[in-house]
């Protein structure tokens, strides 16, 4: 993954995070293809921002592996991810 790279490969395997005694997201796994446009839709509390939050890096994740363009990144700094994310509320 390089710095100047704009379309990317996701991957997600198995994710799975937990906060305190409460499953959040249990086993997830996906793959977006590189240039594909995806939108996670669902009610409130179903888990869609922490997902988003696990693949920029502001959370860690409990269980699973989280691949951008194979490289495996669950314990890169947001920042060096390559990843934005733009908050609902701003």
């Amino acid at each position: 993954m390089t710095r100047n790279s704009i379309v990317m490969k996701l991957k997600l395997a198995n994710i799975n995070k937990q906060l305190g005694g409460t499953r959040i997201l249990r086993d997830v796994s996906l793959e977006i293809a590189a240039g594909e446009f995806v939108v996670f839709v669902g009610p409130s509390g179903c888990g869609k921002s922490t997902l988003l939050r696990l693949i920029a890096g502001l959370d860690s994740i409990c269980a699973g592996d989280l691949l951008i363009d194979g490289r495996r990144v669950n314990d890169l700094e947001p920042r060096e991810r390559g990843v934005g994310m733009v908050f609902q509320s701003y």
